[in-house]
Formats: structure tokens, C-alpha cells, sequence
């Protein structure tokens, strides 16, 4: 898909990885809607695109109530006209706990934000985009959606989730030219990367190269879909301080 001209949607769009992919398809010319919970961010990430001369607005959303969902995508088109690509980056973390710790307050707070709220949005721009014979599902999952890290089940589950999603979506989508796929970055420079027992910095992704990476699998022509997870990882140990 040529991103130039198209509508996106990305969610979680204030800071870190989703702050970057707004600013890298504005760059190639898209339209961009940034969506999320905290406006301060979400405007300060919206005059900078500005600024370099992309075309973002941004609303603030939660995601965790199915009728903020729909609001949101029905300002997207009010704005700019059907969604073309929708890119789920939204996520909270829910780390340092083993299965029996975890609470049921801790699945549901995770899950409504890194499932659900896909999900819903993936669901309110599908017909649109089946019968437009275009569109695109990123999701920005994880590496913990690949492996199973020791203190991340809920977490690791929801990203594990997210990844097959994009698996029913090409099963039932695909015939109609809707194309999806799910980014899985390892420990990347954002916020949230960064709390973790401190890494060393220079052994970690970097948010502008993951979202680079999310316009390549975007910007693959028809005929082509990265139809498994594309892990990305670190070429060093982010906590090996030997050769630093």
C-alpha cells in the first residue's frame, strides 16, 4: 500500500513507538489521527509533526470503553474519510508477577487495553475496508507474543492474542485485499521500555527504527502480506555491560 493520501488511525499515539510511527507515515504523506489517554502528550507529539509539516490531529481516548472505540473511528472519518490503515499500539505493561500473584483486576486492565480495544477497532473499520477492497491491521505487539518470559503471563498473553488476531483477520479479510500483520520489537528506547531494571541504552531498539520498520511491512504492494509475526530484536544483551 502507497501510505501517501491514506487515512491512519494509530492508538497510543502520544509517546514512545506509536509517537514514532505517526511521525514516519505523516512523513510519507498520510493523514493521521494519534489517540490516548494523556492529552499533554498527545498534543506536544501533534505540534512536533506539525511542525516538520504532517498532517495529525489527536483525540483524547480510552480505549477501555467500547463507545470511546467508536467515537474515536468516528471522528477519524469525520476528519479525514475512511480509515485505510489502523495501527493498534496501545499497551500497558503487567510485569514482575508469576501467574499465582496476578489478580483478576490485573487481567482485565491489561487485557481491555492490549486486546479488547484491538479488537473493537479492528471490528468497526473491517466492512468498511473489505468493501473498499483496501486496508491494512498493524498490530505493535511484542517479542513477548513469540516467547514466554518468566513474570509476564498476562502480558506475554495479551500480545500472544494480538498476534493471532491478525490471523483471523487475513482468514477473513484477506480475500478482499484487507492486508494485516503484527510488528513484535524487543526492549525499545520508549517509557515503557526504559522502567524495566535498567538497560543499557545503546543495546536497545529504537522507536524511529521499529517504526520504520511498521511503513516497510505498510507499504508492501498487494500481492504481498508479512503474514507471521516480525520480531525484531536487539543485536546485544540490553542488560550486558561487559562490552560497554
Amino acid at each position: 500500500m502507497n501510505v501517501h493520501g491514506r487515512n491512519a488511525v494509530v492508538t497510543g499515539g502520544g509517546t514512545g513507538i506509536g509517537a514514532a510511527i505517526a511521525a514516519d507515515l505523516c512523513g510519507a504523506g498520510a493523514r493521521v489521527l494519534i489517540a490516548g489517554r494523556r492529552e499533554k502528550e498527545l498534543r506536544d507529539t501533534a505540534a512536533r509533526i506539525q511542525e516538520a509539516g504532517g498532517h495529525v490531529g489527536y483525540r483524547v481516548t480510552d480505549l477501555t470503553v467500547a463507545s470511546e472505540c467508536t467515537s474515536l473511528l468516528r471522528e477519524a472519518e469525520s476528519r479525514h474519510g475512511p480509515v485505510d490503515i489502523l495501527v493498534n499500539n496501545a499497551g500497558i505493561k503487567c510485569h514482575g508477577k508469576a501467574i499465582e500473584e496476578h489478580t483478576a483486576e490485573d487481567w482485565d486492565r491489561v487485557m481491555a487495553t492490549n486486546v479488547r480495544a484491538a479488537f473493537l477497532l479492528t471490528s468497526g473499520v473491517l466492512a468498511g475496508m473489505k468493501a473498499r477492497k483496501t486496508g491494512f491491521v498493524l498490530m505493535v505487539s511484542s517479542d513477548s507474543g513469540i516467547h514466554h518470559y518468566k513474570d509476564q503471563s498476562i502480558y506475554g498473553l495479551s500480545k500472544h492474542c494480538m498476534n493471532a488476531l491478525v490471523q483471523f483477520i487475513l482468514a477473513e479479510a484477506g480475500q478482499d485485499n484487507v492486508h494485516a500483520a503484527a510488528l513484535c520489537p524487543g526492549l525499545t528506547d520508549t517509557d515503557m521500555g526504559l522502567s524495566f531494571n535498567p538497560p543499557v541504552l545503546a543495546n536497545v531498539l529504537s522507536a524511529k527504527a521499529v517504526a520504520a520498520w511498521a511503513r516497510w511491512i505498510i507499504s508492501q504492494p498487494d500481492n504481498m502480506n508479512v503474514a507471521r509475526p516480525l520480531v525484531l530484536s536487539p543485536m546485544r544483551d540490553p542488560w550486558d555491560r561487559g562490552n560497554n
